[in-house]
């Protein structure tokens, strides 16, 4: 019972530290453009993914606290069922170690954010419920974290705002099967005028133009 208990333990630990690489991966990864538009457009999962994009720094701080929990977890189970199953074997326990780090450094950090860099839009949309959830979960441990970091590294408040490259990168997400919608196509002949007339170019700026537009 005990040998079956940490087994399942371990994975489930294994699929966290999986899902925090992966989440991190896409959050970094994304579209903020896309976002942006899919949230206008009143996509829920979206929404919830802007307000992340939002804080960055709460994000990832959520993320690593998650990702360290798991991994903590993992170790702490897998070096139980190390010493329930082969007791003072030192060769058998160290080959057991060795397995161990290589399946968390495949499974939860390699392959995620493999499979997250390829599409991250498609990936964090289908993430941003579950991450949601940690976030909540995690929000107490997040806030102390921050708290103790503002301490030393006070936060600076970053004002997102639109480049070439982001263009591009709006373009680029049509690999995970994302055509351009009329929508963006604007955004993009807004981007050309305001850069144009030598005026900001913020996500705000283009929004605004475009419902004056309409």
């Amino acid at each position: 019972m005990t040998v079956s208990l940490l087994v399942v333990v371990a994975l489930l630990a294994l699929a966290w530290s999986a899902f925090c690489s992966g989440a991190e991966t896409s959050f970094l990864s994304v579209s903020r453009e896309r976002i942006l538009h899919l949230a206008h457009e009143g996509g829920r999962r979206a929404k919830k993914v802007e307000r992340a994009l939002q804080d960055m720094g709460r994000t990832m701080t959520t993320i690593l606290i998650g990702n360290n929990l798991a991994n903590v977890t993992y170790s702490s189970a897998t070096a139980a069922l190390s010493a329930q199953l082969f007791g003072d074997n030192v060769t058998a326990s160290a080959v057991w170690s060795f397995l161990a780090a290589f399946t968390v450094l495949y499974t939860s950090e390699f392959m995620p954010k493999l499979l997250c860099a390829a599409r991250p839009l498609r990936r964090i949309l289908r993430l941003a419920d579950a991450y949601e959830i940690m976030a909540r979960l995690l929000a107490p441990l997040t806030v102390l974290a921050l708290r103790f970091t503002d301490l030393f590294v006070p936060r600076k408040e970053v004002k997102y705002s639109l480049t070439a490259n982001d263009l591009l990168r709006i373009l680029q997400d049509r690999k995970d099967g994302v055509c351009l919608s009329d929508f963006e196509s604007a955004l993009i002949s807004r981007l050309v005028v305001l850069r144009a007339k030598g005026q900001p170019i913020t996500p705000e700026a283009i929004l605004s133009a475009l419902r004056e537009d309409g």
